[in-house]
């Protein structure tokens, strides 16, 4: 397209100025390469607007590559005077020959004038001209650079090809936020991202007017990445090197940067108990080394990354918008007690510490890029695959150098334990020059009030037996008799056994002899101290109890301002002004925006059984109250000259090492994605034995006592797409003998604790699996089944590395043929037994056996039975090279069919199985 060369106005110069003018413009093509004709050579405000956005550029970059450069003034507005791509306002034409310029107009945009509000329209004018120069020049340098397709840049806002992701159809940023571009122009491509920053980089704000915006929401205190990125860009093509970002007051008091000491991954571990937890969640911990004010640890920072959902009612339309991507994933920076309060306490839920062993500078490229994604970082939350875990990965990769990247360990599905896999075997080299793992787990978890009660039982017990040693029989027997009462169920009994505890332990010091009473009075120290921590988890527990029975009453009603768009709009502009945000307290925790709600809202009467709860809750507080008055009571009295202090760091380093002695003994792996080749010898009841292949692949599998570093609870059990594939190898195409895929299945063997049992189900473990198999040695060799069993636990050791439980329930199966199907249903008997086995990486002897007699319906009408053993040695042999080598020889028994019916008695005829049976030995290899 050619310039146009009449306008509507006449020229704004005279002839004189015409003549500077074609000087001017005659300079421009021979010291730069840019063209202006026509309406463009006679616009003297044009002309200068160009010199100006040219001497913003270092001097080697105001040449732009790639031959003669025109600029096309049109007659016609256009907002910001600017192209948008479309074929009535082109922004470039003649294979990037020309760059077309319209007529000022203002915008509705709101990013693009956000930071210009104290401009006047002409000062706009004239600074969306200049970012029209460097828009131009830029976008020919990155063309010859390929600036915008490099992995610093396309990281920083998550830039994907199309077809590097499933469904990625065209190139698109993980930010879904336009407030994260300069302007709208940059949320299509890198290049454009990359070359409308450029714009706001060079020609900022404060370059028209210097008091045009306060200096912390100026850009270069805004985009610290991506001003870091284009400033490496340039000094490394050698074109100049751009001005130090400077002081940035607010970010410089958040990030403390010097005395930053390191940052922690951490992971809220599952309870044991709900399987809504089982998948983990994620948050980062950045720690700084105590300056001259003591800051408590509650007020420590922790990022969240997790789904802004609001106030949205849990039910099919949240489960769906959490899948669908109807939720957004953003970056909170909220305080440890926040976490404290809701994921160890609410939600009883240890933490477990990772550090992130990253240089000086990609330490504060980390703080950097929590201050900008905080702000502007939302990105579509999906639940198996943008979820916490992969938000941690962006943020991370846009912060480490030399184009270190850490990859999703999977493309359907992105599990926090499976990423903490990915980040530990990742070598980084430390300050010492040693290969070192990105992440290095610390033995200090976070300790939740129901973890933190399970020990103070045990510790408990520990006591009463060493006072036994050291105490009369006699004086002993009104604290054990208190003891039984506190682990009543019900909060009124341990309220009475609380007001008897004073006079117990005063009876206890009074009997013991003078050499051993310092002894004694510390034992008896610690006794109250972890009763209060157990009365201490029951409260936790009837405070989450309560909270959700209020959210079930307010969500009943209409709630209002509740959706998670509206939540993140107001976030939005909220952090769109650092001079407003700062004196603006933002509650960010979730809990508490959820109990602001609560305490002034209209709720509906509650039902009976929550009424119940609710009274139940007041008793638990009432119960907690005199557990800490008898504390008090006997700290101030005969126990007064125990030192706290040293009873928590006694308590604290025996914590700490049992914790440290568990790790070195654990898998540091999580289940996720395994793979395990197995090969033996079938023996089946007719014909010879048969050699067997074996293939069996998991999404996720961890077994019932596994010990793993990034791992769930060991006492729970959770399998997902695990499968085998079971072959006879031949000459010609092998023989397929069976397969069986376990969909979804979990166990659970943890109890809760004596306190906060409601129901005989609160005394037992629990399980439940659906699956499918195939057997062509069967009549209906395809099946389906649904089972599920309650457990009980007749032993276990405390981290249940071994146990032996038994279980309960009922099955229900579908099998089927070409010509036929039977459903069946019945019972099912099972045992559980796992050992310990010394060595590393929980090496174990496993028996898992099972008797399900079911009534089948069909053509073969009748009960059918069921049996299968299988004792299985897990050797974990350590690292072989970069390989983890795991050895699971087995044997395995499998019977079904049915039983011969009996003569009656008298009679000689025995009662004979019939059916088929198969015994399998194999030898599994697993390499991680």
């Amino acid at each position: 397209m050619q310039a146009a060369e009449s306008l509507d106005e006449e020229p704004r110069s005279g002839p004189v100025e015409s003549l500077s003018l074609a000087s001017r413009v005659a300079a421009l093509e021979a010291t730069t390469g840019i063209i202006l004709h026509g309406a463009a050579a006679r616009d003297a405000e044009l002309i200068s607007d160009v010199e100006a956005g040219l001497a913003a550029l270092p001097p080697a970059m105001r040449r732009p590559p790639g031959g003669r450069l025109e600029l096309v003034l049109h007659p016609e507005s256009a907002p910001l005077g600017l192209g948008d791509g479309s074929k009535e306002h082109p922004d470039w034409s003649e294979d990037r020959e020309q760059f077309h310029l319209y007529r000022y107009a203002p915008t509705a945009e709101r990013r693009a004038t956000l930071r210009l509000s104290r401009l006047t329209e002409a000062e706009a004018e004239h600074l969306w001209r200049r970012r029209a120069v460097v828009h131009a020049v830029m976008q020919r340098w990155d063309d010859l650079k390929n600036w915008s397709r490099s992995r610093q840049w396309r990281r920083l806002d998550g830039w994907i090809l199309p077809f590097e992701r499933p469904l990625t159809w065209k190139e698109s940023a993980s930010i879904t936020y336009a407030g994260a571009f300069s302007r709208a122009r940059g949320q299509v491509s890198a290049s454009l991202d990359l070359v409308t920053f450029a714009e706001e980089l060079f020609i900022p704000a404060e370059s028209l007017r210097a008091d045009a915006l306060p200096v912390d929401d100026q850009v270069r205190c805004q985009e610290m990445s991506k001003a870091r990125a284009l400033s490496e860009f340039v000094a490394e093509a050698h074109l100049g090197d751009l001005p130090a970002r400077g002081d940035c007051p607010a970010f410089d008091a958040w990030a403390d940067a010097d005395a930053l000491s390191h940052l922690e991954v951490l992971l809220v571990a599952a309870t044991g108990r709900q399987p809504q937890s089982l998948f983990g969640h994620i948050l980062l911990r950045p720690v700084w080394r105590e300056g001259a004010v003591v800051q408590g640890p509650g007020f420590e920072r922790v990022v969240q990354l997790v789904a802004l959902t609001g106030l949205e009612s849990k039910g099919l339309g949240y489960l769906m918008k959490g899948m669908t991507g109807g939720f957004s994933t953003v970056f909170l920076t909220g305080t440890l007690g926040d976490i404290s309060h809701e994921s160890l306490e609410l939600e009883q839920r240890t933490i477990r510490r990772f550090r992130l062993n990253l240089t000086q500078g990609e330490a504060r490229r980390m703080l950097e890029r929590t201050w900008e994604l905080e702000r502007r970082g939302y990105l579509g939350y999906y639940f198996f695959t943008d979820n916490c875990a992969a938000a941690l990965l962006f943020l991370l990769n846009g912060a480490l150098e030399d184009d270190r990247y850490v990859r999703a360990p999977g493309t359907l599905w992105v599990l926090p334990t499976a990423t903490l896999d990915t980040l530990a075997k990742t070598e980084v080299v430390d300050a010492n020059g040693r290969a070192v793992s990105l992440l290095e787990h610390l033995p200090d978890a976070l300790e939740s009030t129901g973890d933190r009660a399970r020990r103070a039982l045990t510790e408990q017990e520990r006591i009463l037996t060493t006072l036994a040693t050291l105490l009369p029989s006699h004086a002993l027997e009104p604290l054990r008799g208190v003891h039984r009462i506190l682990q009543s169920a019900e909060p009124d009994v341990r309220r009475n056994g609380y007001e008897r505890l004073t006079q117990a332990v005063t009876t206890a010091l009074a009997s013991s002899r003078p050499a051993s009473r310092a002894e004694v009075r510390d034992a008896l120290h610690a006794y109250v101290a972890h009763a209060v921590r157990v009365e201490r988890a029951a409260v936790d527990q009837s405070e989450a109890e309560t909270l959700a029975i209020d959210r079930e009453r307010l969500l009943a009603l209409d709630l209002k301002d509740g959706k998670a768009s509206d939540n993140a709009l107001d976030r939005q502009r909220l952090f769109e002004r650092e001079d407003a945000l700062q004196r603006k307290l933002a509650v960010l925790d979730r809990t508490a925006v959820l109990q602001q709600a609560l305490a002034s809202a209209t709720k509906r009467p509650p039902t009976p059984d929550e009424l119940k709860a609710l009274v139940r809750a007041q008793h638990t507080e009432a119960a907690f109250a005199a557990a800490t008055e008898a504390q008090g009571a006997l700290n101030d009295g005969p126990l007064a000259e125990v030192d706290p202090r040293a009873f928590l760091a006694r308590d604290r380093q025996r914590k700490t090492e049992a914790e440290a002695t568990w790790a070195q003994g654990a898998l540091r792996e999580s289940g996720a994605s395994r793979t395990v080749v197995s090969a033996g010898m079938d023996f089946p009841d007719m014909g010879e034995a048969r050699p067997v292949v074996s293939l069996r692949t998991s999404a996720m599998n961890e077994a019932l006592g596994d010990a793993r570093l990034h791992g769930f609870q060991s006492s729970s059990e959770l399998r997902v797409l695990d499968g085998e594939l079971s072959v006879e190898p031949r000459w010609g195409v092998p023989r397929i003998l069976g397969s069986r895929l376990t969909l979804v299945g979990y166990r659970t063997l943890l109890p809760e604790l004596p306190q906060q049992r409601r129901s005989v189900s609160d005394s037992l473990g629990w399980g439940a699996e659906a699956g499918m198999s195939t057997n062509f040695e069967r009549l209906l060799p395809y099946r389906v089944s649904v089972q599920a069993e309650a457990l009980g636990v007749v032993a276990s050791s405390e981290r249940f590395d071994t146990f032996l439980a038994v279980g309960v329930g009922a099955r229900a199966t579908m099998d089927w043929s070409q010509f036929q199907s039977a459903p069946a249903v019945g019972p099912r008997l099972s045992l559980s037994h796992r050992a310990g086995l010394p060595g590393p990486g929980g090496s174990a002897l496993r028996l898992e056996a099972a008797y399900v007699p079911a009534w089948r319906s069909g053509t073969t009408s009748g009960f059918t039975h069921e049996a299968d053993a299988t004792l299985q040695v897990e050797w974990y042999l350590g690292k072989i090279a970069h390989w983890s080598v795991l050895l699971t020889p087995r044997a395995q028994v499998h019977w079904e069919g049915r039983l011969a019916s009996w003569s009656g008695p008298g009679s000689s005829r025995a009662s004979l199985p019939e059916g088929w049976a198969r015994r399998r030995l194999a030898l599994g290899v697993e390499l991680r």
